[in-house]
């Protein structure tokens, strides 16, 4: 299983360039898409992303096992790349919250915008999806995938149960065990945070 990636890895860490821009190009676009979906980081900053975590995973070659698909391996380096962007970003949002002086208020105050689209909200905003994200990305990874196909992806459980190849039974129990898991972890984050308490 997974012999043409297995291929790959072996000719780029034999130092094959051909199969690094091979890699490269095919991962690339595939990754940016995958970001998005999953973020509202503005283009820099989602091929700053992708660029990392293409470096990280040409710097870590020896760690694939052919466990699963080289792309299913590398969106993991993917994910937490974009969870460390979001937790810094929200630390940084946070930081010119704070910082924020009374001339600035003041003519915030004059030029309101509609509630949903001020600072405050989009702080809210974007801590929160932090948050989401990091909690995600602390569960098991069959519950990582579950939830992100149904909530981010949008999939049908039927879609799922084939990206999964489980049956559908298998998969609505799969969704549940996962929506608890998270729940737990959610109020546990809570509980060292000043974030609401309802999941998202």
């Amino acid at each position: 299983m997974y012999e043409e990636d297995r291929a790959l890895v072996a000719r780029m860490r034999a130092g094959d360039q051909r199969a690094f821009d091979e890699f490269v190009n095919a991962s690339a676009p595939r990754l940016m898409a995958f970001v998005a979906r999953r973020s509202a980081l503005d283009t820099a900053s989602l091929e700053d992303v992708v660029q990392c975590a293409l470096i990280k995973a040409v710097r870590n070659l020896a760690s694939y096992r052919c466990e699963a698909a080289l792309f299913t391996w590398l969106t993991e380096i993917c994910r937490h790349e974009l969870v460390d962007v979001q937790r810094k970003a929200a630390r940084h949002l946070r930081q010119l919250s704070l910082d924020e002086s009374a001339a600035t208020r003041h003519a915030v105050a004059e030029l309101r915008v509609p509630e949903h689209q001020e600072p405050a909200a989009t702080l809210d905003a974007a801590i929160r999806g932090a948050a989401v994200m990091q909690v995600l990305a602390s569960l098991p990874e069959r519950y990582f995938r579950a939830l992100e196909a149904k909530y981010g992806d949008g999939l049908s459980v039927d879609e799922i149960a084939r990206e999964l190849g489980l049956t559908m039974i298998a998969t609505q129990s799969l969704l549940a065990r996962a929506r608890e898991a998270f729940r737990a972890r959610w109020q546990e984050s809570c509980e060292q945070t000043q974030i609401g308490a309802s999941p998202p």
